[in-house]
């Protein structure tokens, strides 16, 4: 009697794999062979037909778990699963899918504390679904314990580390795929088991989003990064599947598989299998590097941000390849044209541009060298190359450019991932960024795209403007602010203020910037001359009222700027200044006014009178400055430390005033 009823189990749990195999297959027609382009109306009817099925196979199967079968409790598992998820995709309460998936937690919990391997085979990958459906059904704002998002996604990452903990690379787990192939399974199926883990895994990764909004950058990237790595490792291995199960083998892929059964089945799995998996996505997984690069630079560590930039452009070259037929440079050619390639180019001349922004703060002896604490963050970073273990010789030659043939690549990655101390290191900086923001702006022009090509201009005048930190000749630094006057001023001409005023104000700002640096780098030339000529000729004479002139030239053209960025302020019908100012425009306002002050003050005069009257100017420039400041005291953590200067300038200009017309 005994044995009659084990057999009795073994043909209902055979018939229950063997139903559930037929489920899927009509599971597969409901949800994939359907929805070429179909109404939406259709879409829904069709996911409430699926459900039908789940319902009845998941009630087959939990009428067996009695019988302690594995394989019973499996597919009970995967059917409730999936289920749950139905609720969720027909966008109804998730009270009820949270409830179902629960339930599977439960349960499989109380069997895989068992010390039994075929437990754990069988369930790791059912755990690690239910917990990354438990996510995605979890309130999105939630952060109490079970409830919240961080949680499920945790818990999803342990049932994989604990597998791999077990079995290493050995084997992967069930999976919902592997249950239409209920018999005698092939060892591509054992590579279909490891795949899907592997593609699990990387869906639980994405909890670097949670971690990212929950403000925890560091884990964030760490998540990212590896993503990134698994999706470089188990590529080939999709490719793989896909080429096992494509179009060419599909034919053998779906012979019957079931042994010792009467009827045959086309299995589900494959079709399915097709329709999840995809193959490696370059431009994507370039697109992501290049943007976790910017995560590491803003921490420091340029060797990992250099090194995630480098590989997505080995990644674009390599992987992007031409069609048959096509020449190889045309192909390349095109590349550099498309979208993926701007912008990749685009962050690593921003990358760059931070290096040799910090190295110009150093040289300056600026407030703002406090930022070399985030160098020193870095000091501990992975070695260039530990992140992807990728070769990126040839993106770091390009990157260097022509000099590169006689010097190594880690002298290269040196200069390439510091910040620069000499004006060499500084200029193969400033041509890489020069480069790199031509390529961007092969794709983001002026007329097509006119946004990103104003914040391209303005990041190759920023570029001049740090190299000139570094040269030591006066006469080329001119050159280098001229050229960054040259190129703001050109774009200024060519926008339309109706629609573009935020750009406008911006480049305003920065061009009056380097006119007034221009200006002071011309008044260092009028000095050096007039020492070199103490008792000067007619000629110098002459050299000197000329370089004069120039210096006061550039003085109010920086003035007529920083006239035409405030003017723009004013209220349009009466002209009035605004009481209060946006707070991401109140700096550049302070500072319009105090370096229009310092420009009228160092306006070189010939005569008492005038100088007065442009000292008079400036005491009203400070007042501006300070009244401003004043009336914006409640975002006194957003005021420059020139507003402490300018209420000191305001006692001690009227003294100067009055000692000059002591003089007189």
């Amino acid at each position: 009697m005994t044995i009659l009823v084990v057999l009795n189990m073994e043909d209902n749990v055979k018939k229950l794999r063997t139903d559930a195999a037929f489920t899927m297959k009509k599971l597969y027609e409901l949800e994939c062979c359907t929805s070429a382009n179909p109404p939406t109306e259709c879409i829904f009817i069709n996911k409430y037909k699926i459900r039908g099925l789940l319902v009845g196979l998941a009630e087959q199967a939990k009428s067996l778990l009695y019988t302690g079968s594995l394989d019973a409790a499996l597919i009970w598992g995967f059917f409730t699963a999936k289920l749950a998820n139905n609720y969720i995709e027909t966008e109804e309460p998730r009270a009820e899918a949270r409830k179902r998936l629960k339930e599977v937690v439960k349960y499989m919990n109380s069997r895989t504390d068992v010390p039994d391997k075929e437990a754990l085979i069988k369930f790791s990958g059912l755990l690690q679904y239910t917990y990354n459906s438990l996510a995605v059904a979890s309130d999105p704002v939630a952060q109490d314990g079970q409830e919240s998002v961080l949680y499920w996604l945790e818990k999803a990452q342990s049932a994989y580390k604990k597998h791999k903990a077990v079995f290493g690379e050995s084997e992967g787990p069930e999976c919902w795929e592997s249950l239409g192939i209920p018999f005698s399974p092939s060892p591509r199926d054992y590579l279909i088991k490891e795949v899907m883990f592997e593609i699990g895994y990387t869906t639980t990764l994405l909890i670097h989003k949670t971690y990212s909004n929950n403000g925890d950058k560091q884990k964030s990237a760490d998540c990212c990064r590896e993503t990134l790595w698994r999706q470089l490792h188990f590529g080939p291995l999709v490719d793989k599947i896909l080429a096992m199960f494509g179009a060419l083998n599909h034919a053998e892929a779906c012979l019957p598989v079931i042994a010792d059964c009467e009827e045959s089945i086309a299995v589900p799995p494959v079709d399915w299998l097709v329709n999840a998996l995809h193959r490696f996505d370059p431009v994507e997984w370039a697109r992501n590097a290049s943007m976790l690069s910017e995560f590491y630079a803003e921490k420091g560590e340029f060797t990992s941000a250099l090194e995630c930039l480098m590989l997505s452009k080995t990644i674009l070259c390599d992987r992007l390849q031409p069609a048959e037929g096509r020449d190889v440079s045309e192909s390349c050619a095109e590349l550099r044209e498309t979208k993926i390639w701007a912008d990749v180019s685009r962050l690593t001349a921003e990358y760059s541009l931070r290096l040799l922004e910090q190295g110009s703060k150093v040289v300056l002896g600026s407030r703002f060298t406090a930022d070399s604490a985030t160098a020193n963050q870095g000091r501990n970073a992975p070695t260039y190359g530990k992140l992807f273990n990728e070769d990126t010789s040839a993106a770091l030659l390009e990157a260097f450019g022509k000099d590169a043939g006689d010097v190594g690549l880690a002298e290269i990655i040196g200069v390439l991932s510091k910040q620069p101390e000499t004006y060499s290191d500084a200029a193969c900086l400033f041509r890489w960024t020069c480069r790199l923001l031509s390529e961007a702006s092969s794709y983001y022009t002026l007329d097509e795209r006119c946004t990103d090509a104003i914040e391209l201009i303005r990041a190759h005048a920023r570029a001049y403007d740090f190299l000139a930190s570094f040269e030591p000749d006066l006469s080329r630094r001119c050159c280098m602010q001229k050229r960054r006057v040259d190129l703001l001023d050109a774009l200024l001409s060519k926008l339309n203020p109706q629609f573009y005023m935020v750009a406008c104000r911006q480049i305003m700002f920065e061009c009056g910037d380097a006119l007034t640096a221009l200006r002071d780098l011309n008044e260092m030339k009028l000095k050096n001359f007039s020492a070199k000529h103490s008792k000067p000729d007619s000629s110098a004479t002459a050299e000197m009222e000329r370089q004069a002139k120039k210096v006061n030239a550039l003085a109010r053209r920086a003035l007529g700027m920083f006239e035409r960025l405030l003017s723009s302020f004013k209220t349009p019908v009466d002209q009035t200044e605004p009481e209060f100012y946006e707070e991401e425009w109140l700096y550049s306002v302070l500072m319009a006014h105090f370096h229009s002050a310092r420009l009228q003050s160092k306006l070189l005069t010939g005569n008492v009178a005038s100088r007065a009257h442009t000292l008079n100017l400036a005491l009203d420039e400070y007042r501006q400055v300070v009244a401003i400041a004043d009336r914006h005291a409640a975002l006194s953590y957003k005021l420059p430390p020139e507003v402490d200067i300018a209420r000191e300038m305001i006692h001690l200009l009227p003294a100067q005033m009055s000692r000059l017309r002591a003089d007189d």
